[in-house]
């Protein structure tokens, strides 16, 4: 018989270091749709709770320019996504008061 002597908490690998660490700890990143036939979107979900295909990033910048220059986003949404304008949500006051809860 195998006793558990603390509750499992979910788990999900970063898409910069690729480490797994507690889904309370990463940030999830959802695609959305771009209009005109562009490159879908990255955006953040604080909530976690957004429709469709996600990814764990840790809310560190030097998460975020491993997962762009391995490529991390492309594999994880399996396919080529805009990334512009991520980096300045994730370090918005906003993104970071809310991911904070």
């Amino acid at each position: 018989m195998v006793t558990h002597s603390s509750p499992s908490r979910p788990e999900r690998t970063c898409v910069g270091c690729r480490q797994v660490a507690p889904r309370d700890q990463l940030v999830r990143l959802v695609r959305e749709s771009a209009p005109g036939g562009a490159a879908p979107r990255v955006r953040p979900d604080p909530t976690g709770s957004a429709a469709g295909r996600g990814a764990w990033l840790h809310p560190d910048t030097s998460c975020l320019d491993l997962a762009l220059r391995r490529g991390g986003f492309a594999r994880s949404f399996r396919g080529a996504v805009d990334t512009g304008p991520l980096a300045r949500e994730l370090e918005s006051p906003d993104f970071t008061r809310t991911w904070n809860r």
